[in-house]
């Protein structure tokens, strides 16, 4: 049976609403995004938006046919190299914002006709709407130089036009829902797996005729199938060109190997030390990959080695592998929002005081959407399911990947239309005086996960340190300071805050501070390479406070450490160049061209000393 309480009436009221939401959004990505000019994020990249930024860089200025087969999926960086080559580049970040506050307000504006479509009731899409719109981390990324809202619009437009297909199926909406759907995927390559279930949607109708069973029930999935290939086809040719078959992106393997680790938190580990960006991941996992099977490898046979390499950790440890799963599971259930390359609480308390306006949380929507799902299931199944299997597809992404903040948005973000429904029918319970001590339960669990998810969204020490070493590489080096002392003068202060303090205070010629922070960071236990960093920094600055004892000492801590770098035995042989040590000195700048032979600065050193690299 499909009966829902729909209370918005025709189609024309629903466009009316998706319209009124799309201002409201509008307005409240608006607001957010004019208080995110403090945020010291807003002026420099960090990590994977760096990396796409100068993903798109490289697209304008040398063309597509430039690029190398897909690592990523490639549609957001192709869009952001559009807007670049028709911007200045003063204006590039004025223009990638805006287009991303478009793109999220049209993701949530969409809800209304999905709810309409997929659940029978523009109203269910309206209080989804509404709740996607109060849950705030869809705001807060929505400002990062991440493709989420891009993802959450593609596959908004795909199910929204889908619904329409599939309640009027003709040519030309079977055709719109596959290019839609094509596009969800060039967004994110996974929705690869969506592609079956779409189809099989376009071949059961809500509506059908004679004529529509004879001969539409294959007719309109192919034409969606047709135009979903069509949008794909040129992604996959250029991988072609650049030799080798690859659908859209050759990341999975080595993404399936990252969150399969059975030593790993379920969350995204890094392959290599070096590897924290795209572009570094890519290069760490081809060099693994080429150096264990001893010869140059296509992107493909990269993903296949790291996918055999999974398994393999599979197979070895079943159980551990099941202690893994279980906690990807309670990442994905996690009542608040923990933190990801950005911190939303931390952000949120610093600069974007607007986010407070937005208070449901996690919890709430899982809640709320766990309800909705229950309800559809009884009321509208057949209606339901496709948006029921897009949640199915990214639950199954997470457990098979990995789980972290960011990629658990899609999955709550799709939950929202089903607690519209919850909403909506706790309501009608309500005014018609049924259910009502179940009703009051259930919201008072609703307002219970909201206390719950409020308390568990906070920010961590490495948090606080992120944003203040971002404020000093921008020379905000009093605000740095003011944002570290909310964790350095704690009675129990962060290690890795006080050496952050530290290198605050050592730019700002405090060297005395300085060597204070540092000194109390390594007894508050520092550890691994950056106690190394650590000593390399106080012997620097105890040679400024002339305590050249001091100094050598700790830069010969540094040297001695396991995990020292090119940097460490330069900075120490400088230190003994000024010293005077000049044979020492020459043997700690031939290690560190030996380290690092791509470092210009140990060989420049040696070349005016009359020394050459061994």
């Amino acid at each position: 049976m499909n009966r829902s309480p729909e209370r918005l009436g025709s189609a024309a009221r629903a466009a009316t609403w998706t319209l009124v939401v799309l201002l409201a959004a509008l307005a409240m990505h608006g607001i957010v995004a004019w208080q995110y000019r403090a945020d010291p994020f807003e002026q420099t990249l960090v990590s994977d938006a760096l990396s796409y930024h100068l993903w798109a860089v490289r697209i304008a200025e040398r063309g597509l046919a430039a690029e190398p087969v897909f690592h990523q999926s490639p549609l957001f960086p192709v869009v952001l190299s559009w807007l670049y080559a028709i911007t200045p580049e003063d204006g590039r970040t004025t223009v990638s914002a805006l287009a991303q506050i478009l793109l999220g307000s049209l993701a949530i504006a969409l809800l209304v006709p999905i709810g309409r479509s997929h659940l029978n009731s523009s109203a269910a899409g309206l209080a989804g709407a509404l709740l996607a719109l109060a849950y705030g981390p869809f705001v807060f990324y929505g400002m990062k130089l991440f493709p989420v809202p891009l993802a959450l619009a593609t596959q908004a437009a795909a199910l929204a036009t889908l619904g329409a297909a599939r309640q009027r199926p003709t040519p030309r909406r079977a055709a719109l829902a596959g290019i839609c759907l094509g596009l969800a995927c060039l967004a994110r390559a996974e929705l690869l797996l969506f592609v079956p279930l779409a189809l099989l949607a376009l071949a059961r109708p809500l509506e059908r005729d004679a004529d529509t069973t004879r001969r539409g029930r294959l007719a309109i999935p192919a034409i969606g199938l047709v135009a979903a290939l069509a949008v794909i086809a040129p992604v996959t040719l250029h991988n072609l060109r650049q030799g080798d078959f690859v659908p859209i992106a050759s990341a999975a393997g080595e993404n399936l190997f990252i969150g399969n680790q059975v030593t790993g938190h379920g969350g995204y580990t890094q392959l290599h030390p070096r590897a924290g960006e795209i572009f570094a991941q890519r290069e760490q996992a081809r060099l693994s990959a080429e150096n264990a099977a001893g010869r140059e490898l296509r992107p493909s046979e990269v993903s296949t080695y790291w996918r055999g390499k999974a398994w393999r950790e599979l197979r070895g440890s079943p159980a551990a592998w099941f202690g893994l799963e279980l906690r990807k599971l309670g990442r994905v259930l996690h009542p608040g929002d923990p933190t990801d390359v950005y911190s939303f609480a931390l952000e949120r308390s610093l600069y974007l005081g607007a986010l407070h306006l937005l208070p449901a949380t996690a919890w709430c929507v899982l809640l709320l959407g766990a309800i909705g799902v229950f309800l559809a299931w009884n009321r509208c199944r057949d209606r339901a399911w496709p948006l029921g299997a897009l949640l199915a597809v990214h639950f199954v992404v997470l457990m098979v990947f990995f789980v972290d903040s960011r990629l658990r948005l899609p999955l709550l973000f799709f939950l929202t239309p089903f607690g519209g429904l919850a909403i909506i029918e706790g309501g009608r319970l309500w005014r018609a005086g049924r259910q009502r001590i179940a009703v009051a339960t259930l919201a008072s669990l609703a307002v219970l996960s909201l206390i719950v998810g409020a308390s568990l969204t906070t920010w961590s020490p490495r948090d606080v340190v992120r944003v203040a070493a971002v404020l000093s590489q921008q020379g905000r080096l009093d605000d740095s300071l003011a944002v570290l002392a909310r964790v350095t003068a704690s009675p129990e202060p962060d290690a890795r805050a006080l050496d952050q303090a530290g290198w605050v205070l050592q730019k700002k010629k405090d060297f005395a501070a300085a060597r204070e922070h540092y000194e109390r960071a390594l007894e508050h236990g520092l550890t691994g390479s950056a106690a190394r960093q650590t000593r390399t920094r106080l012997g620097m600055v105890c040679e400024q406070l002339e305590d050249h004892h001091a100094a050598a000492r700790e830069h010969d801590l540094a040297a001695a450490h396991p995990t020292a770098n090119s940097g460490t035995f330069f900075e120490r042989g400088m230190f003994r160049l000024r010293r005077g040590q000049r044979d020492a000195a020459v043997q700690d700048l031939r290690e560190a061209t030996r380290l690092d032979p791509y470092w210009p600065e140990p060989r420049e050193m040696l070349r005016r000393l009359g020394e050459t690299p061994r």
